[in-house]
């Protein structure tokens, strides 16, 4: 769909909050590569292809055990299979208010430009997601509905709740964090991003760093999700949108058709980071930032679009697939800049009970404009008031995922605490200097406390 970077996964696109690169495909929405993740994650709009690099951690993690629907069905969360027949989410989306957030356009990593138009990415290397497992798919026929994992009117999926106030992070503070950090920096921070996931579970090393003695000990890990548009560019070699050069097309053309198709497979690798997660994790706390440039699926350049509804009744599915192992595992959803009138008529169509936050997700930021990039309309204070939820905010990624360099227009206790008035309440940097620490130790007496604390 829009293009905000130049060559996301596949074609190598980056890490949202991370420095990881990923796989498979090229790049499409301005999210650039991230860091860390398998084959190099996407660029932002300008940018150019990450190189490759491995996910990281250990493998491991089985799935879950599948449920089933009702005939006619649409995806089940957790790893439900689909009801026969239909397309998806033909009559069979759920009712108001049942929908699950879902994510904004390819926001992945390096670079990502709010615009749709964009950069070139070398190719990348395609990378094969993990075994098929059992779970539902986007179908159903006409007026099916779900087995446990959408919700009716008003109400939540299971397990839709999110964490308390206070609960996710330990101290009542504006928060900062980075890809990677070490010595006395890791003092100063409230998180870091991991590697992108990518497929079945392979992030051992998250719970091993954030294991009590461990070199990230007390951080909270902000893991993004990319498994769906991985799967569907390493299998079918496409390219994210605003690449030219693969094989099989782009996601804006055949995004929404082979995510359809694959959707049990996804599933099941969703299913397998909830389970390998819950084996290792210790119930500490982690915040999932689900799926960036979900939106490119509703355009109209794809063969097979969904409407939005049926955006927010798959994103359900996923946000539940994790939630399986994982009751009490924190969701955040990612914000597309270039989405016209602040995302008014994007956002109503998920349940945003299953989200605690929303985030930026690679591209440059804004710390001293209220918008969040000048050259889209999207304010800070628009977004968070039409989603109701607090913002994890970063200053993005260079061409091919390669770190800018530290954001000193983030430093400034004016500007951050400008941004906490329209609901930021995080920033990360991506390849900040030494001295970081001592920066953020210097001004955090400048700082006023967020209105909430989570």
């Amino acid at each position: 769909m829009r293009s905000r970077k130049t060559c996301r996964i596949g074609c190598l696109p980056t890490l949202l909050l991370s420095a990881c690169l990923i796989a498979a495909g090229c790049a499409d929405n301005g999210k650039g590569g991230s860091p860390g993740g398998t084959a190099g994650s996407p660029v932002e709009t300008g940018g150019t292809p990450a190189t490759t690099s491995s996910a990281g951690g250990d493998t491991g993690g089985s799935p879950a055990t599948t449920a089933t629907t009702a005939t006619g069905g649409n995806p089940v969360a957790s790893g439900g299979t689909p009801g026969t027949g239909g397309s998806l989410g033909t009559g069979g989306s759920p009712a108001t208010g049942g929908t699950s957030g879902g994510g904004s356009s390819n926001d992945a990593g390096a670079g990502r430009d709010a615009s749709p138009t964009g950069g070139t990415s070398a190719p990348g290397g395609n990378r094969d997601a993990g075994p098929p497992r059992d779970a539902s798919s986007p179908g159903g026929a006409a007026g099916g509905t779900s087995a446990a994992g959408t919700t009716g009117t008003g109400g939540t999926a299971a397990g839709g709740s999110t964490a308390a106030p206070g609960k996710v992070f330990s101290q009542c503070r504006f928060h900062f964090g980075t890809t990677r950090a070490s010595g006395a920096l890791v003092a100063q921070l409230d998180f870091f991003t991991p590697g992108w996931m990518l497929g079945a579970f392979n992030q051992k090393s998250v719970c091993t760093n954030t294991n009590p003695g461990g070199s990230l000990a007390g951080l909270v890990p902000v893991d993004m999700t990319y498994i769906a548009a991985n799967y569907v560019k390493s299998k079918y070699q496409l390219c994210d949108c605003n690449v030219a050069g693969c094989a099989g097309g782009n996601l804006c053309q055949y995004g929404s058709q082979y995510i359809t198709q694959e959707w049990t497979n996804i599933l099941d690798q969703y299913t397998s980071n909830s389970t390998g997660f819950a084996g290792c994790l210790g119930g500490r706390p982690i915040i999932f930032a689900m799926e960036p440039d979900w939106y490119q699926y509703i355009g109209g350049s794809q063969t097979q679009k969904w409407t939005a509804a049926q955006a927010g009744t798959n994103m359900t599915a996923l946000v539940n697939a994790l939630k399986s192992s994982l009751p009490n595992a924190v969701f955040s959803m990612d914000i597309s800049p270039w989405i016209a009138n602040n995302g008014a008529t994007w956002y109503p169509n998920f349940d945003m009970t299953l989200f605690t936050f929303i985030n930026t997700s690679g591209g440059g930021t804004d710390a001293n404009n209220v918008k969040i990039r000048a050259n889209n309309s999207m304010t800070w204070a628009g977004v968070h008031q039409v989603t109701g939820k607090p913002i994890l905010a970063d200053t993005g990624y260079g061409a091919a995922g390669s770190a800018t360099g530290e954001d000193a227009i983030w430093n400034d206790p004016v500007n951050i605490n400008a941004r906490m008035l329209d609901g930021v309440i995080s920033i990360s940097q991506y390849g900040p200097s030494a001295t970081w620490g001592d920066t953020i130790a210097s001004i955090r007496g400048q700082l006023n406390t967020p209105p909430n604390c989570y």
